[in-house]
Parts: C-alpha cells; sequence; structure tokens
C-alpha cells in the first residue's frame, strides 16, 4: 500500500488532523482523555504524520524540541510525546526514518551544541527504536549509566514529571492517572523474551 510521510509544524495542525490522530491513539490505549491529549499535543512543537492511499493519518509521532541548561553544558532535547501507528500499517518503517530525518535536520542547524533524544517508552515496541538506530543509549541490559547521563536524565524527567518520576528505578508512574497501553499491545511481545532488550525493559 501506498504511504506518505509528513513533517509538520504542530501550530499548523488543523482540527480534522487532530481528530484523526486522536482516532488512532484511542484504539490502542485506555484511560484516554480527548483534553489529556490536546494538552499534550499543544506541548510539541513537531508531527510527524503517516497517512494511507486516503490521506487519512493512521501513525503519528510528536516531538518537543528544547535547549536545556541543568546540566554541566548546554544541550539541545528532542522529546517524543505520544507515538502510535495503526496496526495494519506497521511494517512501514517510515515513521521511525522521519523521525531520523527530524533528528539530522536538527544537527545541522547547530553541531556545536550535543543533541540527546529524551524517549519514555509506555511499551517495548518503542524502547526497541533505540537499539535499532542508536549505537549507544541509556539506560540499557549490557553497560552501565555514566554519572553525567544519568544525572541529564534525572535533571530531564524531574522537570518534565515532578515527583512521578523515580530516580532510583528511573521510571515514571503517574498511578492511573494518566493512559497506557491496551493490554493486546503487549501480548506478542511477551512472546520474544529471548531479546535481552525486551527482557530488560520488562523487568524493569
Amino acid at each position: 500500500m501506498s504511504m506518505t510521510i509528513d513533517i509538520v509544524r504542530r501550530g499548523i495542525i488543523t482540527l480534522q488532523e487532530r481528530q484523526q490522530m486522536y482516532s488512532v491513539f484511542s484504539r490502542y490505549y485506555d484511560n484516554v482523555d480527548p483534553s489529556r491529549f490536546e494538552a499534550d499535543l499543544n506541548d510539541k512543537d513537531w508531527v510527524i504524520q503517516l497517512r494511507n492511499d486516503a490521506h487519512v493519518i493512521v501513525g503519528f509521532s510528536t516531538v518537543q524540541t528544547y535547549q536545556h541548561c541543568g546540566s554541566s553544558e548546554p544541550v539541545i532535547i528532542l522529546y517524543s510525546g505520544d507515538t502510535i501507528v495503526d496496526r495494519p500499517y506497521r511494517t512501514n518503517g517510515d515513521l521511525a526514518g522521519a523521525f531520523g530525518h527530524l533528528l539530522i535536520r536538527t544537527i545541522d542547524q547547530d553541531n556545536r551544541i550535543p543533541i540527546f533524544w529524551f524517549l519514555t517508552s509506555k511499551g517495548v515496541r518503542t524502547y526497541r527504536f533505540l537499539p535499532v538506530f542508536f549505537n549507544m543509549f541509556f539506560p540499557a541490559f549490557d553497560r552501565s549509566t555514566p554519572h553525567h547521563i544519568r544525572q541529564l536524565i534525572d535533571h530531564l524527567a524531574t522537570d518534565k514529571f515532578g515527583s512521578s518520576y523515580s530516580s532510583d528505578s528511573q521510571v515514571v508512574s503517574h498511578n492511573g492517572q494518566r493512559d497506557w497501553l491496551c493490554a493486546s499491545e503487549h501480548d506478542p511481545l511477551l512472546m520474544k523474551r529471548s531479546d535481552p532488550h525486551i527482557t530488560f525493559f520488562l523487568e524493569n
């Protein structure tokens, strides 16, 4: 099937596009809330949209870009928000490729400042992006997190999530006050526990 991908500024997203995005999102997450979805979207700078032949949005990812100065040196952060692809279109890797394009674009704009992808994962499918596309990432099953990276993670997560973030476990817990992946989204992946990356994610 033919697919198209767009990277657009969040500010130009139309009401119809927002509704299509929420429709995909609500099919795969429980405890969803339209106002919370809108608030998360409005906090972002970019939206990556995956469209089908009918030009309907069947997948998306939202991204916030900002400069963080709480560590030893200024860094540029790409923070990924809501991300989902309708199940029939998941064999298409365009969404991940578009994120890579956005990352390269950000590097080209100013390569003097280090750039980090700040990813929070609600499921192992998203976490698996890390070993597929990056040689080095933290936390990971096969390496300890350097002290300065651990400090950066703690700063970023505390700034964004406050007391919902635990620096001991490096886990964000909203105690049922936010959305979560439907159980059916986890079951097929639990069969792949032989993958050390997935095992690490599930055990932590």
